[in-house]
């Protein structure tokens, strides 16, 4: 087994799947490094929730990132990598209809909160945000499958409803913003 450690990357390049050598602030490097934050983020989500069909679904979204991960950096658009595909969308789409059917209608904004678990999806959804934005601006210069957008959109979402669902198995519910000029 190879060591961790190469020390090509200390003069702060790194490669690319093709081979090439770029800084790593390289806008390519950057979004594959947001969504290997989201992933983390959600790894870590994943290790106070209990439920194991949410934790099951999630990690399964965690190999969809490292897919995700490996198709932006795979600029050449190798074939023999997979990419997201509308499939992966359609079943967050599912899992959130499937969601909301037991949970309250959303009236008022609500706090990140809900229990530690839940915390936690929020924090992965606000990063997998920040790839979506990152991803809007390297499309700008890259070409990049329409779907990996719609995806960090979707799992966005996704992450915000289970987020949600997690806090009222949890037995904490939602935690609603209240206006401060309404407290007066």
């Amino acid at each position: 087994m190879p060591k961790i450690y190469t020390k090509t990357g200390d003069k702060g390049e790194t490669g690319r799947f093709d081979g090439t050598r770029v800084p790593k602030n390289d806008p390519v490097i950057e979004v594959n490094g947001t969504i290997d934050e989201c992933n983390s983020f959600i790894g870590l989500a994943r290790s106070y929730i209990e439920d194991e069909q949410v934790s099951a679904f999630l990690r399964t979204v965690q190999s969809q990132l490292i897919v995700a991960g490996s198709e932006v950096t795979n600029v050449s658009h190798d074939e023999r990598l997979p990419f997201i595909t509308k499939e992966e969308i359609t079943v967050m789409e599912t899992l959130i209809n499937e969601l909301e059917q037991g949970l309250e209608p959303l009236t008022h904004f609500i706090l990140p909160a809900g229990g530690q678990a839940s915390a936690h999806l929020h924090v992965a959804r606000t990063v997998a945000r920040k790839v979506e934005r990152r991803l809007v601006a390297l499309r700008e210069s890259v070409e990049l499958n329409p779907v990996l957008l719609a995806y960090f959109n979707r799992l966005a979402d996704t992450l915000f409803v289970l987020a949600r669902h997690v806090a009222k198995l949890d037995g904490q519910g939602d935690e609603i913003w209240i206006n401060p000029k309404k407290q007066a």
